[in-house]
Order: C-alpha cells, then sequence, then structure tokens
C-alpha cells in the first residue's frame, strides 16, 4: 500500500513539545517588540535592537537548550533513540565554518575587542554571529509551523510601513522626530532608523506578504498577508532608497518564476501584483491630498508613485487574474507549467543580461554619453550610489596589500573603519563625509573583514539554504515564504549593509527555511522506511 506524504505541517503539529512552544514564542517577540523597541529614538536604535536581540536569543537558547538536554535524558533512560543536534545538513555545515572563520578572523584581528563586539562598525562582531549561529541552531531544531507567528509578523511590519509613510510626510504621531536636525528627519523614519534600514526591513516583509498571500491554506491568512502587501510596498516607495528597488527588481520574477508551477499560484500571484501596484496609486492619492508636503522621492520612486504609465500593470496583471479565474471556473484547465516557469526564467535571464550590458556600456566604454537620472545607476564612478563608487574602489585597493593571512581572513569582524581609515581625508574634502565604518556593500565589507574564507562560508549558507529550501518547495509550497525575503535581502545588500535592527530578522527566516528543508527531509526518510516494513509485511 502506497503512504501518502504529510506535508510538514500536518506532521509536527502532533509533537509539540515546550521546546516548541519557547522557540515560537521567542519568533513572536522577535516579529513583534524587537522592531518596534526604542528607548530614546533613534539616538539609540542599534543599540536598543542589539542588546534586545541579544537579550531575548540567550534566553531562547539556554531555556530551549535545557528543555533538549532533558528529552535526550528521558529518552535515553527510556531506551528510545534522541536526536539534539545530529544529523548536520550542508547549510548546518557552513553555518559552523561561518563562524569558526570568525573566530580565525577574530583571534588573528590587530583589533580584537572591536572584532569581538563590533564596536568599530555597526555591532556585527563575532559575539552578535555567535547568537545567529545558536539562533539557527534551536530554530532549525524546533519550530513547528503555526499561522499566528507570521500573522504577528505582518501586523507588526505593517504598523512600520504605515510609520514609514506617515514619517515620510511629516506627519510623526509617536513624536520620534522631535528635537532632530532637519537632515536626520529627512534621512529617517519609522523605528527602525535611517532610509536605507528601513529599506532593507521593507525587502524581507514584502516577500513573506506575497508569498503568504500566494500559498496561505487559511483564507484568513491571504486576507491579512493581502492588506500587508498595500503597505509593504507603500513602504518601499517611503523608505526613497535604490537598495530596496534593486531587492524588488530580484524577488518579483523570482517569486513570479515559483508560482508559475501552478495555475491557482499564477492566479493569486497576479492578484498580489494588481494590489502590489494599486498600493502605488493609492500613495499616489494621499501625496495629493497632503498637498505635496513630503521629503522628496528619487526619480525611480516617483515614478513609480505618479507616471500614467503605472496604470498599465494594474490593468494587464489584473485583467490576467480575471482570465485566470474564469478560466478555472469552467473546470480544470490544461495548463503548461514548465513551458511558462522555463519562459519567465529566460526573460529574467535576458533582463539581468540587458541591465549589466548597459551597466558596462555606460561605465566603461560610452562614458560621454548623457543617460540623464540613469547616470546616478548606470554609470560607476566614485560618485555612483551616494560615492558607494568610491567606497568599493578603495576598498578592493586595501585588500589588494593585505598579506595573505589576511586575504584569507580579514580585518576581524566588522573592523572595515580601520581599513578605509587612511582615506578619510579624501573622504572628507571630496564627499564631505568625515569617516565610514564600511563599504556599504555586505559581500565586499566581508571580504575586507572576514577574509576569503570568511565571504566564501557566508555565501555557502546562503546557497545551500536557497537550494535546499527550492527543493523543499517542490513538496512543500510554504518553504518559499521563508526564502524569498532571504533572496531579496540578499540582492539589497550588494548595495547596503547588516545591522542588528534587520539583518537579525533575515537570520531568522533563513533558519525557518531550513527547518522546514529539515523536517521535510525527515518526513521523507520515516515515509520510505514506513513503505518498506509495510511492503515487508505484506
Amino acid at each position: 500500500m502506497k503512504h501518502e506524504a504529510k506535508t510538514v505541517s500536518e506532521e509536527t503539529t502532533n509533537k509539540y513539545t515546550v521546546a516548541n512552544s519557547l522557540t515560537n514564542y521567542y519568533l513572536a517577540i522577535m516579529f513583534s517588540f524587537f522592531p518596534l523597541f526604542l528607548s530614546e529614538a533613534y539616538a539609540h536604535a542599534r543599540m536598543d535592537k542589539y542588546w534586545f536581540y541579544l537579550i531575548a536569543t540567550t534566553v531562547l537558547v539556554v531555556s530551549v537548550g535545557l528543555c533538549m538536554l532533558l528529552s535526550r535524558s528521558e529518552a535515553k533512560r527510556s531506551g528510545k533513540q534522541s536526536k539534539l543536534i545530529l544529523p548536520l545538513s550542508v547549510t548546518d555545515i557552513f553555518m559552523l565554518c561561518y563562524l569558526a572563520m570568525a573566530v580565525f578572523s577574530t583571534l588573528l584581528s590587530d583589533y580584537k575587542e572591536e572584532s569581538f563586539l563590533g564596536t568599530g562598525g555597526r555591532n556585527n562582531g563575532l559575539l552578535l554571529l555567535l547568537m545567529y549561529l545558536l539562533m539557527y541552531f534551536v530554530i532549525t531544531r524546533n519550530y513547528v509551523q503555526k499561522d499566528y507567528v507570521l500573522i504577528i509578523y505582518l501586523v507588526t511590519s505593517s504598523l512600520i510601513a504605515l510609520l514609514t509613510v506617515l514619517n515620510f510626510f511629516y506627519i510623526d504621531p509617536l513624536g520620534m522626530l522631535d528635537g532632530y536636525d532637519e537632515a536626520t528627519v529627512v534621512d529617517f523614519g519609522s523605528t527602525l532608523g535611517n532610509k536605507n534600514i528601513i529599506a532593507a526591513f521593507m525587502c524581507i516583509f514584502l516577500p513573506v506578504a506575497v508569498m503568504l498571500f500566494v500559498v496561505g491554506k487559511a483564507k484568513a491568512t491571504r486576507i491579512v498577508a493581502g492588506v500587508a502587501i498595500i503597505f509593504a510596498y507603500a513602504g518601499v516607495l517611503c523608505a526613497d532608497s535604490t537598495s530596496d528597488i534593486l531587492g524588488m527588481m530580484v524577488i518579483l520574477p523570482v517569486m513570479a518564476i515559483f508560482c508559475a508551477k501552478s495555475f491557482d499560484y499564477l492566479k493569486r500571484y497576479l492578484l498580489a501584483l494588481t494590489i502590489l501596484f494599486l498600493s502605488g496609486k493609492l500613495l499616489q492619492l494621499f501625496a495629493t491630498i497632503i498637498g505635496g508636503h513630503d521629503k522628496g522621492f528619487e526619480f525611480i520612486q516617483e515614478f513609480l508613485i505618479f507616471h500614467p504609465a503605472m496604470f498599465a500593470p494594474i490593468i494587464l496583471c489584473g485583467l490576467g487574474y480575471l482570465l485566470m479565474a474564469l478560466i478555472g471556473k469552467k473546470g480544470e484547465p490544461r495548463y503548461p507549467a514548465k513551458a511558462i516557469q522555463i519562459t519567465l526564467t529566460v526573460l529574467f535571464s535576458c533582463g539581468i543580461i540587458a541591465v549589466l550590458g548597459l551597466f558596462i556600456n555606460f561605465s566603461f566604454i560610452n562614458t560621454q554619453t548623457d543617460i540623464g537620472s540613469f547616470e546616478k545607476l548606470l554609470r560607476f564612478d566614485d560618485y555612483w550610489g551616494t560615492h558607494r563608487g568610491f567606497m568599493w574602489r578603495v576598498g578592493f585597493e586595501e585588500f589588494a596589500k593585505f598579506n595573505p593571512l589576511r586575504i584569507l581572513f580579514g580585518t576581524g569582524p566588522d573592523t572595515a573603519y580601520y581599513v578605509f581609515e587612511p582615506h578619510f581625508a579624501e573622504l572628507l574634502e571630496r564627499f564631505g563625509d568625515a569617516t565610514t565604518d564600511c563599504a556599504h556593500n555586505e559581500y565586499i565589507n566581508y571580504l575586507l573583514t572576514q577574509g576569503a574564507l570568511g565571504l566564501l562560508t557566508y555565501l555557502g549558507v546562503m546557497i545551500s539554504a536557497i537550494v535546499r529550501a527550492v527543493r523543499t518547495a517542490k513538496r512543500d509550497p510554504y518553504a518559499m515564504v521563508f526564502i524569498a525575503p532571504v533572496i531579496c535581502y540578499l540582492a539589497q545588500s550588494t548595495v547596503n549593509l547588516y545591522n542588528p535592527i534587520v539583518t537579525p530578522t533575515m537570520f531568522i527566516f533563513l533558519s525557518l527555511a531550513e527547518a522546514m528543508s529539515r523536517q521535510r527531509k525527515e518526513l521523507e526518510v520515516r515515509s520510505e522506511e514506513l513503505g518498506v516494513r509495510s511492503f515487508g509485511k505484506a
């Protein structure tokens, strides 16, 4: 007899232990209080989140660790086998290597205290990396899928997006901006901090909302996700950063390719896009009512909100959804899933090649042609990306000067300040910045501070988790809810940087994705064993 495979959620719901409960309560706290918590507004935002994360995660690790050890002891006494940490997945091994490289980097650093605590940069020192690792192992071994966890995340994130929009139009219901100068008021918003941090947050929020709207089983959950899409896209636009636009350019096609595997998923995805683009027009209406009293949109955001051409995706996606809904009512449609996925993949690949071609052309070949506002995006020089071009060039020049040990292990976690220090005078003279503590590119920063091995192990963690989650999503599409935000975060981080305000949330979603991959693997092994036993009895 053939046994039907259960979903991860169906199987794990039947085994809900104290460790499972503690893990889910931790997630609920991190998805609610963590992003909202501030003690003294923006003056201490980073340190507030940093200490909140350290304390909450320490409590989680100690409490769940004790539960897991006790359960293992009980299992031994009863003669039953209990798995605590083993077996290790590829992602588990990369996570351990990632921490090991950070330890070596710290030990070899000239700035050991700064490397351990991250005080020379954004607190992304060895201590925070250790907490990411411990949290990862707790979540991957103890998470049980519960809808309330993600609903809490969507509601809290919607509130933060709403605050971002209101602050962008100088509406400050919480008095967060009181006492700050104009430059800070323009650059900061919600309860998170500057616009680059808000952009990174929205790059996690929006993919979660869209994918939960598409694959969620409960109608109430999909309704909450649909409303969250409105807030998320408005937050993306009012974050007013290039990084979140880059993230959207990557994740929207990736989600489309995945959703094309199913007629119903593609139909819901088209509805999600309709809601998303309508949100931009709702923002235009709000801006009109306010009367232009805002911080000023960048040219891409201005186009996405105000240009009449943006009615086209609303109409096209809306008509596509209605057509598919009509076809679906007439019975089970013949749907060429693979053909559509291949077509979308080819189009996405061509788009990437085209953008890279334009970038190379206008940066290194055709450097004199006036390309207007697109010069900010397509012409690389020292001034590119709010002088990110200068940071990147100088970063690679300094890396080329490293000795062999530094090439492998860097200067120590989050110590980029000391790499760029010789260039502070030029930075001030040319760009008006007295100092910098990062390269404004997560990958270059890892290369400089944790070396080639540190960067490779970090990429190993991310790539292996993505590959495993995508494979899991073929059997349990819910895995895409967790891995899509990780992909979007990685895209935006090419022009942004890790921080203790948003990066912990990315590692949480990565851990959740790996938890589903791990649970799916265990289900398949048990199903095979059950099938063998049933065959033997027959």
